[in-house]
């Protein structure tokens, strides 16, 4: 799809809404210039001190794996279950492998190329960018986890409840809600023909038989074991990167700075407009309410301020990493554009992100009570004994510098900042 015809067909009332809502926002910005220079400032602070160092060596190594074939090898692992649970052809579970270790800008590139290389259809092109579109997880990790509620479990427990409901809300969506496709598409100038009846319909197309992908593989050698496919998925993933570690590693800096910057330029952005959406709109209204409809990180962030029960806040948190955000759908919604009608595409899409983040929400619900057990159960002990340790630590040495500086010709000032710098350390410890 040109961009001269996506805006012929737009439609005047679309154009008229979209420039009357940025001339509002205009306004709104002049007539309160410090509510959204500190939104701003906010935005950009907590990208800066947060995001970018916590996601940076993770976006590298994550791009590594993807050149030395590692996701590759997944998704020939995931191959099989894309056929018998998705409805999918073999060469989706690239998509799913790499959404679910990259995120969702790199899940909606991965369904970008496989349908522009016509190995997957329009309709198949939909659902897979919504099933692939899973939050980093290094972002659930580390930012949200360890940053944001300063639990490193808890973090995990997010990630694990994020990628079950996502493979729960993807095979429903497949069997119960409609995707949207054309029967025609067109790849450049080159028009392929998908019979979209069903989501089993495969591409007919010379490139889709000769792809080299996994799937070829695993239809020719019935008896070549799983693991051999992956092997053989993810050496040829390498011999087709070709790049030595040292180009590697220069492109990944670059790659990952340049995605970072993006993100950033998204949350200052909306840190701004989901401001001046609580100031003139919504007075009053929670704190976290917009940022957890509109932005991934401004949501979690905020949510994590509040003063909610453990068990409501993981909740929560899992519901809006479910969701995944506003901002991160209008970065999909150029992918699925490219599939067929933008409108239908994206009410499906938002439609599995809704699902995504009821599950997840009643997911964690019902399991943080039983987890939150456990932790306690094993930390527990452990826990204890590491006090009392300490605690003696600190008693033998405390009493070791009081006895030195009675029973000793020590000058006062020095004794006073002795016993200072002991409970001082007793303290922070």
């Amino acid at each position: 799809m040109t961009l001269q015809s996506e805006v012929r067909d737009s439609g005047p009332l679309r154009t008229i809404i979209l420039s009357t809502g940025a001339l509002m926002l205009v306004i709104a910005v002049v007539a309160s210039p410090k509510e959204a220079f500190d939104a701003s400032i906010q935005g950009l602070d907590i990208w800066w001190k947060i995001i970018f160092p916590a996601m940076l060596p993770f976006l590298m190594l994550s791009q590594m794996l993807t050149a030395f074939g590692f996701t590759h090898a997944i998704g020939a692992l995931l191959g099989p279950l894309m056929q018998r649970w998705f409805r999918l052809p073999g060469n989706a579970g690239l998509a799913i492998a790499v959404g679910m270790c990259g995120g969702f800008p790199a899940g909606a590139d991965a369904v970008s190329r496989l349908f522009q290389d016509r190995q997957i259809t329009a309709k198949q092109a939909v659902v897979l960018a919504a099933a692939s579109h899973f939050a980093n997880p290094m972002m659930i990790i580390l930012v949200v986890g360890a940053a944001f509620l300063h639990q490193p479990a808890a973090g995990y427990f997010l990630l694990v409840v994020h990628w079950i409901s996502g493979w729960i809300a993807a095979i429903l969506a497949t069997r119960l809600l409609p995707a949207p496709g054309n029967r025609t598409n067109r790849v450049g100038s080159t028009a392929l023909q998908a019979d979209n009846s069903s989501l089993d319909s495969q591409p007919t197309s010379p490139a889709s038989c000769t792809s080299r992908s996994s799937a070829p593989h695993h239809a020719t050698s019935k008896r070549r074991s799983i693991w051999s496919d992956m092997m053989i998925a993810a050496r040829e993933a390498h011999s087709r990167d070709g790049r030595g570690f040292g180009k590697l590693l220069g492109d990944t800096v670059s790659q990952a700075v340049q995605t970072l910057m993006m993100t950033g330029g998204y949350m200052i952005g909306f840190a701004v407009f989901i401001r001046l959406v609580s100031l003139y709109l919504t007075p009053g209204s929670s704190a976290a309410l917009w940022p957890a409809f509109f932005e991934l990180h401004l949501g979690t962030y905020h949510l994590s301020q509040t003063s909610l029960t453990p068990m409501l806040l993981m909740s929560l948190l899992a519901a809006v990493l479910g969701w995944g955000g506003l901002c991160s759908h209008l970065q999909v919604s150029v992918v699925l554009k490219t599939t067929g009608p933008g409108t239908k595409s994206m009410l499906y899409f938002a439609g599995v992100r809704l699902t995504h983040g009821l599950i997840a929400f009643f997911i964690s619900l019902f399991l943080w009570m039983p987890f939150s057990r456990y932790k306690a159960q094993k930390s527990g002990p452990h826990y204890r004994r590491m006090q009392s340790r300490t605690f003696q630590h600190h008693s033998v040495g405390y009493s070791y510098i009081v006895q030195v500086t009675h029973t000793r010709s020590t000058p006062f000032g020095v004794s006073s900042l002795l016993h200072v710098w002991v409970l001082r350390y007793f303290l922070q410890s």
